[in-house]
C-alpha cells in the first residue's frame, strides 16, 4: 500500500513538474520534476532484469524440439 502511495505522489510530482514548472513560471514544481523524473529513472536502471531461460537437450534422431512463447508482457 505504502509503494502504491509513493507512486501516486510521484507520478503528480512529475505531471506538476511539467505543467507548473516547465510550462508555467514556479522553479520550485520544475527541480520536484526534476526531482521525480530522476528517482524514476534510476528505479528503472536500478531493477532487476529477468534472466533469459537456458536449457541443454541433448536430442535423439527423429525427435524435434518446438519452442513458443507465452502471451507477450504488457508494456508501460
Amino acid at each position: 500500500m505504502a509503494a502504491a502511495t509513493m507512486n501516486r505522489a510521484l507520478a503528480t510530482a512529475r505531471r506538476r513538474g511539467i505543467t507548473r514548472g516547465l510550462l508555467g513560471d514556479s522553479t520550485f514544481w520544475l527541480l520536484t520534476g526534476a526531482l521525480a523524473w530522476g528517482l524514476r529513472g534510476l528505479d528503472r536502471a536500478l531493477r532487476p532484469t529477468q534472466p533469459a531461460a537456458r536449457t541443454t537437450l541433448q536430442l535423439k534422431p527423429g525427435e524435434r524440439l518446438v519452442v513458443s512463447g507465452g502471451a507477450p508482457r504488457p508494456r508501460r
